[in-house]
């Protein structure tokens, strides 16, 4: 009986012929698959951290690394409505900006980004009516600007960043142990038919859980304005997460690539993190009257957000 065989292959439990229940083959397979995802998770996770604690240099070279990669993975995956002649132009320009930022320059890196984006999206909409290119440019570039920006090069300028990825983190994981534990209604099954409403509840309980937790181990306290700025930073996430299904799903592809094992790609893990990046960057740019000369973004964030002593 072969089909019965093969049915019994992909149950999650099987009883074997001794009357004993054992795992069937996906089960075993969704268990490495679980591992894989938690040990890259957590080698990731320390890396990043480490990184960031030292910040400078060191975390501005981890973005510029992260933003190519975001790049190529926007490419590759809009790689038939792409042309050739944008997508090369668009990785020059960003490869220019990363280093005249690396190198001091920052507004000229900055008015560079600007005037390629406006350029990309002309020629693009002229030529093809579309605007893939720009759009991979920007998506690339942002998040560089933003994230870097917000962790600047002091060490006191760290806290702003670490409560940025304790809530996109926090928002990631609550929302899949409530999505998986109690399921329900679905959020966008059109999109990503695997999220829930009770993951996304369960994504704003994690943000704001991880990030007091960051804050009241740095020695402050929070109020309502906090509440709000992490509430908003964990519904921008689940956006972006969104968002790069519907860009995945509008190309039929599964992963933006293989890169990170368990994962699938760069932007598979930092899709929100992407958007509430820039949000939190243009929340402290408003708070801080347009980014001073001595703006920094953890000194805005306390004085805006935090109180000191418990």
């Amino acid at each position: 009986m072969p089909h019965a065989r093969a049915s019994l292959a992909v149950l999650p439990w099987r009883r074997d012929h001794d009357g004993q229940s054992r795992p069937g083959r996906q089960a075993i397979k969704v268990s490495r698959e679980l591992k894989l995802r938690i040990v890259s998770a957590l080698v990731l996770a320390a890396v990043v951290l480490e990184v960031t604690w030292f910040g400078g240099r060191a975390f501005a070279m981890l973005w510029a690394v992260a933003s190519m990669l975001i790049l190529w993975e926007f490419s590759r995956i809009a790689r038939d409505s792409l042309p050739e002649l944008p997508k090369y132009v668009s990785f020059v320009l960003l490869g220019a900006v990363i280093l005249l930022w690396l190198a001091g320059y920052q507004s000229v890196s900055t008015r560079i980004f600007l005037l390629g984006l406006a350029g990309l999206a002309a020629w693009e909409l002229l030529t093809r009516r579309t605007i893939w290119a720009a759009s991979g440019f920007a998506y690339a570039g942002l998040p560089f600007f933003a994230i870097v920006e917000l962790r600047g090069g002091a060490q006191d300028s760290l806290l702003a960043v670490v409560v940025l990825f304790a809530s996109v983190w926090g928002a990631d994981i609550f929302a899949y142990v409530a999505g998986k534990t109690i399921g329900g209604p679905k959020l966008a099954p059109r999109i990503s038919p695997k999220k829930t409403w009770s993951g996304f509840i369960g994504s704003l309980l994690g943000a704001l859980g991880l990030s007091f937790a960051v804050i009241i181990f740095a020695g402050y306290t929070a109020g309502a304005g906090f509440v709000l700025l992490v509430l908003a930073l964990a519904v921008v996430s689940q956006i972006g997460d969104l968002v790069e299904s519907r860009f995945k799903r509008r190309f039929d592809v599964k992963d933006s690539s293989n890169i990170i094992p368990g994962h699938g790609g760069v932007l598979d893990r930092i899709d929100g993190l992407i958007f509430a990046g820039i949000l939190m960057w243009l929340v402290l740019w408003i708070t801080g009257s347009g980014f001073e000369r001595n703006f920094s973004a953890s000194e805005v964030f306390v004085k805006s957000f935090l109180s000191s002593g418990l």
